[in-house]
């Protein structure tokens, strides 16, 4: 749940109402089940899942959000991105690539809500960190991802921090040990990720003290798409 300002328009209540499809759907048993029905029903529900991720990655654009109250405070996310930086932002990112990211982003927030599991690899399961990011870029990007952290910060090109672009994945230092934790740049400072046992994945600020001294680097996969 989260509680979203934005100088009184009404976009809030458009951004808020997106995050609750993607993240209803993300619970419910039309993503998580596999019966005669199921097969059938995610298909129904392909394009609203769409459009609501579409929506939410539009909005971010222009809204502000903070985590519901009672949350943790290192928890909390905020968004502050302009129109213009956005379109910055996509517009430096290579045509096929980009479409790519565009999958990437859509099946990563298609999958907000869904249980941390380690060694999780799948909805069904749950995610952990790793697991997460190699269901997210071989279903929506055909790449394969080897199953670890540590493993997949060896593929890509390095980026800097301040050439961050969504899709690329970034890397913290979360077990005492360099590239322990990997989740995926969604743009503004903000990744999303399944972070530990307890939690669901969800979308977090780079900004927050607990991840910006654990921040190990980031990789761009463009070069694995190509192959």
């Amino acid at each position: 749940m989260f509680y979203v300002a934005h100088n009184g328009s009404k976009k809030p209540r458009i951004l808020a109402y997106a995050i609750k499809v993607w993240q209803g759907l993300a619970r419910s048993n039309l993503f998580i089940t596999s019966t005669p029905f199921s097969k059938p029903l995610i298909a129904m529900n392909k394009s609203v899942i769409r459009l609501a991720a579409l929506m939410v990655s539009m909005l971010l654009c222009q809204c502000k959000s903070v985590a519901a109250p009672g949350d943790e405070k290192r928890w909390q996310n905020a968004y502050s991105y302009t129109q213009d930086q956005a379109m910055e932002n996509q517009s430096a990112i290579s045509g096929s690539w980009s479409e790519k990211v565009e999958e990437i982003m859509i099946s990563a927030l298609s999958l907000t809500g869904v249980d941390y599991k380690y060694g999780g690899r799948s909805p069904e399961t749950g995610f952990d960190c790793s697991g997460f990011v190699q269901y997210v870029f071989k279903h929506a990007a055909q790449i394969s991802l080897p199953p670890s952290a540590r493993t997949i910060s060896e593929m890509g090109d390095a980026v800097k921090r301040e050439d961050l672009q969504p899709g690329d994945l970034v890397f913290f230092n979360t077990l005492r040990s360099a590239f322990s934790h990997v989740g995926i740049y969604v743009g503004n400072n903000q990744f999303i990720h399944a972070p530990r046992a307890g939690a669901k994945v969800r979308i977090e600020s780079m900004d927050e003290r607990y991840w910006r001294t654990r921040y190990n680097g980031a990789k761009r996969l463009e070069v694995e798409a190509s192959q």
